[in-house]
């Protein structure tokens, strides 16, 4: 079966148990944490990824690792392993997040920045798309010196580019076609 096919069904069936039940909010907190664990630690991926591994062993991983999670989660996670499909579980996640940011209406946005900025800042930033959007927003920050100054600001497929790297290769484009009389 397509692993995307595979992810996307267990994502889905994750989301309704967890709106069934009422405890949307605590799973997405559950995955936030599984999707974040999984994409910082090699060692956790490579562990989910091992056929070798005995599905006991892993679930013993699981136990030690998110012991503070919901009962639901940890029994979802758990039958992932038993259905050997553990090695989805950071697909998953990652659908799962996007699936809820689509439910809420939670539109996804970054802002990259040359510099860190303060977070009076931040917060006008974000209320700024959160106003031209009319949709709430989850944004996240990234500091790239390479842009030397200004800001790019993502949202979904558009972007927003004043850095001051965008605005001297503008200069420079323009200043190499122009003719000379």
């Amino acid at each position: 079966m397509n692993e995307s096919i595979i992810s996307v069904r267990y994502t889905k069936a994750l989301f309704s148990l967890a709106i069934e039940k009422k405890i949307l909010d605590v799973v997405k907190s559950d995955i936030e944490v599984v999707f974040s664990v999984m994409s910082e630690s090699d060692e956790l991926q490579h562990i989910f990824q091992n056929p070798v591994l005995k599905p006991s062993k892993k679930q013993e991983i699981v136990k030690n690792v998110f012991s503070s999670f919901n009962k639901m989660t940890l029994s979802f996670i758990n039958l992932l392993i038993k259905n050997r499909r553990e090695s989805h579980l950071y697909d998953i996640s990652r659908n799962f997040l996007s699936k809820f940011r689509k439910y809420n209406n939670i539109e996804s946005a970054s802002l990259t920045t040359a510099i860190e900025i303060d977070s009076v800042l931040l917060e006008k930033v974000k209320n700024l798309i959160k106003t031209s959007l009319k949709t709430e927003i989850d944004l996240s920050t990234k500091i790239d010196n390479k842009i030397i100054g200004g800001f790019i600001i993502r949202v979904g497929d558009r972007q927003v580019d004043s850095s001051v790297k965008s605005n001297i290769n503008k200069i420079r484009k323009k200043l190499l076609n122009a003719t000379i009389d």
